[in-house]
């Protein structure tokens, strides 16, 4: 069992990596003795023998595989989907994983000293990413993320939670991407991409969007969708971006997804954090659901709603995806396996499958409490089957899961905007 001093500063750590300000009176940053790396690491690449996903399995740093694979329990029964493979997928999706390294990587930072694939690195990726991978080519950067201890240590000191080489890192790998991968070698066009994030790595994807996507013109015609969950991403209130003149605002050009008429937008932004809060209340403060800014709110868009076409703040079912024991490589002593400690309250599906979808277990909403001044805006996840911890009082809610609540609703809506990409090229 992981301590509960471990626990405690994951929990603080989480909190910071999905975004929140340092204090104004922070520090500046610590000067690093970090160099670029020589070239990206990667932690998936197409075509490459090592990499983590890909196919039909997932494939740890010691060679060893699990199971993509989907156990679909409803209706009182259930059955085994098999992952898509074959055809290369029309698209590509860069992904940046979220706050999960106990040590630096590598533990050493001297240089250009590369970070390597660790497990519990990959069962994140796995966790998260594992059933979009169908829809998509999947480039993974490693990155020389800020640890969980340091951004603990940061919360406490008020001390900048990011001063090292971990987003150049993000940069870095995009930059290669979009040089030498984006470009379909067969026609010579661009493709379209997806960028994800979550946590510290949407704190990563929020910088990179904003260098490399938001007002270029050429960059957005090439971006499906941009995912950026349990993050801190700021729009106006009523307004679905900031509009060029508002640097409060997270994206001054990339709206947030909203309901079209005729078919699911795209070259938009999917960002919520969630929360399973009892009936009348909101997140307690210094959550990640709370404004920075008057006058502004955090962004809620709930996949479901939006793929039927409904508003925000209308009710609907849900498809969660958990990861399985077997797929985080669980043991009897330590069930959650390499996730142990990020998931700590959690009981994982003991499926032989890499994953349980249970549609319709949970439903959402965005929720909105507050005034001009000071609210919280969040995705609401409501479980009568009680299939998640109580997280009520937490500041962090359901953090961890995010992307595995309506992970199957993020499917279909991704899947009907790459499709709907595709129809204006």
């Amino acid at each position: 069992m992981p301590s509960p001093l471990l626990a405690i500063a994951a929990a603080a750590a989480l909190a910071f990596s999905a975004g929140a300000a340092p204090a104004a009176d922070s520090a500046p940053p610590s000067l690093s003795l970090t160099a670029p790396l020589a070239k990206p690491v990667w932690l998936c690449h197409p075509g490459d023998p090592a990499s983590a996903c890909g196919g039909a399995v997932g494939r740890y740093p010691d060679g060893s595989t699990v199971p993509l694979s989907t156990t679909v329990a409803a209706g009182g029964t259930s059955a085994v989907v098999q992952p898509t493979t074959g055809d290369e997928p029309p698209v590509d999706c860069f992904y940046v994983y979220p706050t999960v390294d106990l040590l630096p990587n590598p533990v050493l930072m001297l240089g250009s000293a590369a970070p390597s694939a660790r497990d519990d690195e990959v069962a994140v990726l796995l966790a998260q990413l594992g059933p979009l991978a169908g829809l998509c080519r999947v480039f993974a950067p490693l990155y020389r993320q800020s640890t969980l201890l340091q951004l603990a240590a940061s919360g406490a000191t008020g001390g900048d939670p990011y001063p090292g080489p971990g987003f150049a890192d993000v940069q870095q790998a995009w930059d290669d991407y979009w040089a030498h991968d984006n470009i379909d070698p067969a026609t010579g066009q661009r493709r379209g991409v997806i960028v994800l994030g979550h946590s510290q790595g949407s704190v990563a994807v929020e910088k990179l969007l904003q260098h490399s996507v938001d007002g270029d013109a050429a960059a957005t015609a090439q971006l499906v969708s941009a995912v950026v969950l349990g993050g801190q991403v700021q729009v106006p209130l009523g307004a679905a971006s900031g509009g060029g003149a508002d640097p409060a605002s997270t994206f001054q050009h990339l709206p947030v997804c909203e309901p079209k008429p005729g078919g699911v937008p795209t070259g938009c932004v999917i960002a919520y954090s969630s929360y399973g809060q009892p009936a009348g209340s909101a997140p307690v403060s210094g959550s990640l659901a709370a404004n920075l800014d008057a006058g502004h709110r955090i962004a809620c868009v709930n996949p479901s709603a939006l793929l039927a076409g409904g508003p925000a703040d209308a009710t609907a079912a849900l498809d969660p995806i958990l990861p399985t024991r077997t797929l985080v490589r669980g043991s009897l002593l330590a069930p959650n396996g390499a996730l142990t400690h990020l998931l700590l309250g959690y009981t994982l599906p003991a499926d032989p499958t890499g994953y349980r979808s249970t549609p319709g277990a949970l439903s959402g909403h965005c929720a909105f409490a507050g005034d001009a001044t000071a609210n919280t805006s969040w995705l609401q996840i409501d479980d009568p089957t009680g299939m998640l911890p109580d997280t009520s009082t937490s500041a962090l809610g359901l953090h961890v899961v995010d992307y595995n609540v309506d992970l199957g609703g993020l499917r279909a809506l991704l899947a009907a905007q790459i499709s709907q990409w595709a129809q204006t090229r």
